[in-house]
């Protein structure tokens, strides 16, 4: 019913089939370079490359998100990724490798131009009571998105062939913006008032958001590592190719979509309860690199994917509700900046890493990692941020008083 009367459909949809084509190519990309290389530095080289477009781009799309046409934003860059996605098509041999590398690179920077212009336009659409529902339903866009563009694109790659994938990429890019092309945005002014000299700048300043960035930052980082060990479960553990890429991917779709019936459960707390959901999802990262068939890691992958669901979604909401309208392009762009770019960097170092040491052992001391950061995070939370962040709420209370008191006069 939500979706249906609410125009956040149209971010909801467009999201789902500009995801479903990139997964698909994705998948089969992932699985050309290990057919051609065999190598996981190669691969870690090919995931790393999206560090300097989210690095340089991401802040500045957000920017122009707050002052631009965000709808013509999102739907420029589906279109201009076109080309780029079909050029895999042209890619047979190592000597082709350039084609690939130079293709994802432009792909990477449409995204880091889509995804912080898409993140802030939630904000500006949704009232501010359905933040948690709406970022419950960013999760299982995601889901839905890995289901069936991992699976799917996976069987198609296995059965038909690559270039099915590509070509199906490049088409849903187009479905893409046809799909965002009804949206509409409200302008939003700004919210500064004289009365209140820090009221604007009270996203960047908030010790909560500040917090939240620090932990989306460690997140980040373990993600990146993790992203390479699925590609190196299914593909080489399991020996399964691209079938195992899809399955394990697939199977994080299912825990994202579950995730969905949890989060929008969650009514306090959310900030202690994000930093729980990463050192469960380490546990389960101990188990699925221990894991002796496809089966039992792809129900620890789907269990992490539900910790991380919940954990994002709690993440994304606190953001939202602690940062006014106006500012919440900037304020995504930088999050999308620092976490790809920490996501970039992981994959490049889990590439090396996977060259000298066994993925299994990998993945196991990476579940350790991520426990270790929950507690880290625990403490600081009990001891330290959790005073600040009480403080801050007064500080908010007592500015909204002054404004009341300032309007009356």
């Amino acid at each position: 019913m939500f979706l249906h009367h609410h125009s956040y459909k149209y971010l909801f949809y467009s999201g789902i089939v500009n995801g479903v084509g990139d997964r698909f190519s994705q998948v089969a990309v992932l699985a050309l370079l290990l057919e051609l290389t065999g190598s996981g530095l190669a691969v870690g080289i090919l995931m790393g490359m999206r560090v300097l477009p989210y690095l340089i781009l991401s802040p500045v799309a957000g920017k122009f998100a707050d002052i631009w046409d965000r709808r013509k934003m999102m739907m420029v860059t589906d279109i201009a990724r076109v080309p780029f996605a079909f050029s895999f098509l042209f890619v047979q041999s190592q000597d082709d490798l350039w084609i690939l590398y130079s293709s994802m690179f432009v792909l990477a920077c449409g995204e880091a131009i889509y995804q912080p212009v898409r993140k802030s336009s939630i904000g500006v659409l949704v009232e501010e009571q359905h933040y948690a529902k709406v970022n419950g339903f960013e999760q299982v866009v995601i889901g839905i998105v890995l289901i069936i563009g991992s699976i799917t694109g996976g069987l198609v790659a296995f059965l038909i062939g690559k270039d099915v994938a590509f070509i199906l990429n490049g088409c849903t890019f187009m479905a893409a913006a046809s799909l965002i092309y009804p949206l509409k945005f409200k302008r939003q002014k700004s919210q500064q008032s004289p009365a209140i000299p820090v009221q604007k700048p009270r996203a960047k300043l908030d010790p909560m958001v500040l917090f939240i960035v620090v932990i989306l930052g460690v997140s980040a980082g373990l993600d990146g590592l993790f992203n390479i060990l699925i590609s190196y479960y299914g593909a080489e553990t399991f020996n399964l190719g691209e079938l195992g890429i899809g399955l394990l991917y697939g199977a994080l779709g299912i825990g994202l979509v579950m995730s969905f019936f949890i989060s929008k459960q969650v009514k306090g707390k959310m900030l202690l309860i994000g930093i729980i959901t990463i050192g469960m999802e380490g546990v389960l990262q101990m188990l699925a690199s221990q894991a002796s068939v496809i089966w039992a890691a792809a129900l620890a992958f789907t269990g992490i994917s539900l910790f991380g669901g919940v954990g994002a979604a709690c993440f994304d909401t606190l953001v939202m509700a602690r940062t006014p309208k106006s500012d919440q392009g900037r304020v995504f762009g930088f999050i999308e900046s620092l976490t790809n770019v920490v996501i970039g960097l992981a994959m490049f170092g889990s590439g090396w890493l996977l060259d000298s040491f066994a993925a299994r052992q990998v993945g196991f001391i990476g579940g350790i990692a991520a426990i270790g950061s929950m507690v880290l995070f625990i403490v600081l939370y009990s001891f330290y941020f959790h005073k600040i962040i009480e403080n801050s709420r007064k500080m908010v209370k007592k500015y909204e008083k002054r404004s009341i008191k300032h309007t009356e006069e």
